[in-house]
Parts: C-alpha cells; structure tokens; sequence
C-alpha cells in the first residue's frame, strides 16, 4: 500500500452538513478500500471560475493508504458522485503519523483577493494611508534616471 493525500472539491451545499460530506468522501475511499489516515474540513471559498453550475466549493483535505491500481476508481467515484466536484490525488512517499497530525492541526491557507476584491481595495487604501499607493507616486520622464537608482539599490550579491 502506498500513501496519498488527496485534496476534494465538494458542493458548496455540503458546508454546513459536514457529517454528510465526511461521510461522501469516506464512502469513496472505502469502495477502494482505502485506510483513511486522517480528514479534514479546509473551507468553503468562491472558485476562480465556475465548474458546471458550481461557483463555491468546499475543500477536504485527505491523507490515506491505497494500493497504486485503486486511484483511478477513486476518480472515477468522484466524476460520478453529484456531490463531489473534483479531486487531486498525489502520492506522498515517506508519510508518518506526525506529518498527517501536522496537516491536520494546520489552518487553512488564507483567501486571496479575487479581481473584484483587489481593484475595490485599491480605491480603499489597500496600499497605505490614503496618498501613498501608487497613484501619489510622481510621474516618470527619465526612465534611465530611475533605472540606474533601482540598479543601485540592488544589494551587492545579486549580479548586475
């Protein structure tokens, strides 16, 4: 057997109900007969773009031990299931017991800023005190002038 972590995308409507979410990815991984290793609700985030109808997902994080020939029916599980969305699964050589309770006491990265939220945010002071993002910044008619003071303040270890 060999150990995996696999990452899946859930309806966006599981994330209240976990019990049922668990329950949908423990359903895939024992139908290969997987040992589950540990299982991990991440968050339910907006998804760069939308897959079928969905525009939310919910992601679960999932380390488990597998025999090699079983991964293609969990992927296969997962294309059929209404409730899964997605699933990437990578082989993790040399997992231990501590690594699996490191993944599963760590938080989940934090959210990005979608196009919307980061051009919004500019107009708020996303970069300083109003009058200090790049808008104050003065205009540039030398280019070679600012070039040769952005060269300058390279530190020395970086080749020129």
């Amino acid at each position: 057997m060999k150990s995996y972590e696999a990452m899946f995308l859930m309806d966006a409507a599981l994330a209240t109900d976990w019990p049922a979410a668990e329950a949908e990815v423990r359903r895939v991984l024992d139908r290969a007969s997987a040992k589950v290793l540990g299982l991990k609700k991440w968050d339910d985030r907006k998804l760069a773009y939308s897959i079928g109808l969905h525009k939310r997902g919910l992601y679960v994080l999932a380390y488990f031990e597998a025999e090699p020939d079983k991964i293609t029916g969990i992927e296969r599980d997962v294309q059929l299931s209404e409730k899964l969305v997605r699933v990437l699964v990578i082989r993790r050589d040399r997992l231990t017991p501590e690594d699996v309770e490191k993944a599963m006491a760590a938080a989940a990265p934090p959210k990005t800023l979608s196009r919307g939220d980061e051009w919004s945010a500019a107009g708020r002071g996303r970069f300083g005190a109003p009058g200090e993002g790049p808008e104050a910044l003065p205009p540039v008619e030398d280019l070679d002038a600012v070039s040769a003071v952005a060269v300058a303040d390279l530190p020395d270890e970086i080749e020129r």
